[in-house]
């Protein structure tokens, strides 16, 4: 098996298997986690430097930032299908240098890992592949859970890793692991630096990633490594500004810098004004009047009826109800005031809203 590999590609193909057992057995351990795991990449990246890489060239570089950020940009949009949750991680600067810590490095050595054991020996690429999957696999998870839970693991993470590992072996058998690299690195950025995440179940995050996985291994077979058509992918490197900018303006709308906010409507409570399916857009404001349609919360619910009047509290009625609504509404529980509203577009988060309904 190792009569083509050197005694140093030997050497890192039994510490591919050394640091897979210990992952396997050390998943869930903390001091493993925070201080083993980084402190063994860290030392790999010092002794199996790779000088030896070849160097990506502009347009592998220009594609694969394209359509990582253009993913990036996907993800964060869905939350306006799905709904957005709060960041459970703060952002301090201690809280990002333990995660480059304890997920970038492990990222960047393994890839080159991969990258080094692939090229010295690739009619063995599959083994190599399994032993990483295996690696990047909580075991525990699977042997702990009951059926449900074991089935919701399996379609959200298990499938997708195999999934990824196998399009991240292609990528390094095919081109460069820094392509690898890039891509995984922009799946962390989300709970890095954002502060509100898309809420999904499940069954999406790991449609997500097969349906991302399909494309990125198509266009770069199709495009790249076939060399295909290659004029249309010269033109992406327009894209690569417009891309961040584009991703920066839809973060700053969801953190509501724009005063801007939008909800789709669930039900006909203001018909005719706007009806089940529209997306309401609506707008921070200090002086709200009685007359004024108020987007407001309620017992963890996103509410949008008329002001009728203000006393203690604010009244509040929907124009398709006969009576108005009988709950406490307080100044710092209203979001905002009705602008306009985009007919049917609202759709597909009632649908998705109905469908995670009877899964949960």
């Amino acid at each position: 098996m190792f009569k083509k590999i050197t005694l140093k590609k030997k050497n890192l193909f039994f510490l591919l298997i050394i640091y897979t057992l210990s992952h396997i057995f050390l998943y869930t351990n903390n001091f493993y986690i925070y201080f083993l795991n980084p402190l063994f990449w860290l030392c790999f990246l010092i002794i199996f430097h790779y000088k030896d890489l070849k160097v990506l060239n502009k347009k592998e570089i220009n594609t694969t930032l394209a359509i990582s950020i253009i993913f990036l940009i996907l993800y964060l949009v869905s939350g306006f299908v799905v709904g957005f949750n709060k960041n459970p991680h703060d952002h301090t600067a201690i809280y990002i240098f333990k995660s480059l810590w304890k997920n970038i490095l492990p990222i960047y050595g393994l890839e080159i890992m991969r990258y080094k054991l692939i090229k010295s020996n690739k009619k063995h690429f599959v083994l190599i592949t399994i032993i990483i999957i295996m690696s990047e696999i909580n075991f525990n998870a699977l042997f702990l859970s009951h059926n449900m839970i074991f089935f919701h693991y399996l379609v959200s993470i298990i499938i997708p890793i195999i999934a990824q590992n196998i399009l991240f072996t292609y990528l390094s058998l095919n081109a460069h692991c820094n392509i690898s690299i890039i891509i995984r690195i922009f799946d962390e950025i989300p709970v890095l630096f954002s502060p509100i995440i898309p809420h999904s179940n499940w069954f999406i995050e790991g449609a997500f990633t097969i349906i991302k996985v399909l494309i990125i291994y198509y266009l770069f077979r199709y495009f790249i490594f076939n060399k295909k058509n290659i004029h249309h992918f010269e033109n992406w490197e327009t894209l690569y500004p417009l891309s961040i900018i584009t991703s920066s303006l839809l973060v700053l709308f969801m953190l509501g810098v724009f005063n801007y906010q939008p909800i789709a409507i669930l039900s006909n409570s203001m018909n005719p004004i706007f009806k089940r399916g529209d997306v309401v857009i609506y707008k921070r404001e200090e002086n709200i009047e009685p007359g004024d349609i108020i987007v407001f919360k309620y017992d963890s619910q996103i509410i949008i009826h008329r002001l009728v009047s203000i006393n203690e509290y604010y009244i509040t009625k929907g124009d398709a109800n006969k009576s108005i609504d009988y709950i406490k509404i307080k100044k710092e529980d209203i979001k905002g005031v009705y602008q306009f509203h985009i007919k049917y577009l609202g759709y597909p988060a009632i649908w998705l809203n109905e469908f995670l309904t009877e899964e949960s």
